[in-house]
């Protein structure tokens, strides 16, 4: 990973020729667009947000030839500057500007807003679409007999009806992660050590807490029904962004105390193995952080 941001470093044409070509591999496996992000994140932290612009529509434009050529159509290309390196661009512009890697990942959360606004814009209703997308694969697990004929319908109907707050939560943590990867890159190559107690000592602002408190009372206690509305999809991106802070907690705290590193290898084994409840449990250690911080509670102790 350090030779790849290195390689990325040396000009405009290894930064240009990466971002295209894990662009591309992006779309065939979805989580390379982490690292195709984080190259126009990383340009733009170390060489500025017009540099970081530029290589971002340089490489969109010479995607687009790329496609034209092949395909006979620059979507894919447009699709990769508005979903990802555009967004890149802007995270790491606020990163750069702010020093603040809170106030960057809160706009991740802002981006993951946009999306979820988007998609009511071209779609009334996205319960209805998630439907005839769902539906045909629901099928197919019946066919297989891995799925009960019973159980399709309220399945269904279940997916359909969180598909957009998921998709956005996977975006959000898809933009965060593509910029704490270039923070690391950068502190690797310039400023070893440096991201380290940068992302231990994440805290995201009370304010924040403050205005995602009725939200998160509202969606965990007032809906009895079952019916999804969109505070629902705003719990959601909040629980992402405190999800990464009580990542950075947990970090923390074994940094603090020096425990055994295994701490860290058993949380992540968690999170692969149970990932909803782990998601649940850091975004709730994350979100109670915020008001008691437990790692400075800790370093008062020592």
């Amino acid at each position: 990973m350090r030779l790849l941001a290195s390689y990325v470093m040396r000009g405009r044409s290894p930064a240009v020729m990466m971002t295209v070509l894990l662009g591309g591999l992006s779309l065939l496996l979805a989580p390379v667009s982490i690292l195709s992000s984080g190259v126009v994140a990383l340009v733009t932290l170390r060489r500025g947000v017009r540099e970081g612009l530029f290589i971002a529509f340089l490489a969109a434009s010479a995607f687009a030839l790329l496609t034209l050529v092949a395909l006979g159509d620059i979507a894919p290309a447009i699709g990769l500057l508005a979903l990802l390196w555009l967004p890149a661009w802007f995270l790491g512009s606020v990163l750069r500007s702010t020093r603040s890697l809170a106030l960057a990942l809160q706009g991740a959360l802002l981006l993951g807003v946009a999306l979820i606004v988007t998609y009511y814009v071209q779609y009334p209703d996205p319960a209805a679409e998630w439907r005839l997308l769902l539906e045909p694969f629901s099928q197919r697990l019946v066919d297989s007999q891995l799925l009960p004929q019973e159980q399709q319908a309220e399945l269904v109907e279940s997916f359909a009806l969180w598909m957009t707050g998921i998709l956005a939560v996977l975006y959000q943590l898809q933009l965060s992660a593509a910029l704490l990867l270039a923070r690391w890159w950068q502190a690797v190559l310039y400023n070893p050590g440096g991201f380290r107690q940068e992302f231990h000592s994440l805290r995201l602002h009370r304010m924040l807490g403050f205005i995602g408190l009725p939200i998160l009372a509202l969606t965990f206690l007032g809906n009895q029904e079952g019916n999804v509305q969109l505070l629902d999809f705003a719990a959601l991106l909040l629980m992402a962004v405190y999800f990464i802070q009580g990542l950075a907690v947990v970090h923390g705290l074994v940094g603090k105390t020096k425990s055994n590193q295994g701490w860290l290898i058993a949380t992540y084994v968690l999170l692969i193995m149970a990932m909803p409840h782990m998601f649940v449990m850091l975004s709730v250690a994350g979100y109670v952080d915020t008001w008691f911080d437990f790692r400075a509670r800790v370093r008062a102790r020592d």
